[in-house]
């Protein structure tokens, strides 16, 4: 049930909000290692975009976020390790990390390029 609100909730703030897209790679870690990197488009917002687009406060204002959507209609929204975008995520914000990683709502952990190579 958590999924699904989730996924609703996302679906109606991407409407209007989506604040900053692009094409990264990444990677989720299993219990036998990493899986391969997926070419995906990512948005990215902050904790205080997804709250004030979902009318809610489930979200860390300090965070910021990454979410995937993927092709079966369910997203992996990804909060980003110390990673602070201030009020916006912007591409001059993420700019100045490298090397993202983060979990996801059902605590899986991502590793995220958002250049052209990942190692």
């Amino acid at each position: 049930m958590k999924k699904i609100l989730i996924i609703f909730l996302l679906a109606i703030c991407f409407e209007s909000n989506a604040k900053f897209i692009q094409t990264i790679e990444l990677r989720y870690q299993t219990t036998q290692g990493w899986s391969k990197y997926y070419t995906v488009d990512a948005t990215f917002m902050t904790g205080f975009e997804l709250n004030r687009a979902t009318n809610t406060y489930d979200y860390n204002s300090y965070l910021t976020y990454c979410i995937v959507w993927w092709g079966s209609g369910q997203c992996s929204l990804i909060a980003l390790d110390y990673v602070t975008c201030g009020y916006e995520a912007s591409p001059t914000c993420l700019s100045y990390y490298y090397g993202l990683n983060g979990k996801d709502q059902d605590n899986t952990k991502w590793d995220l390029c958002l250049t052209y190579t990942c190692y």
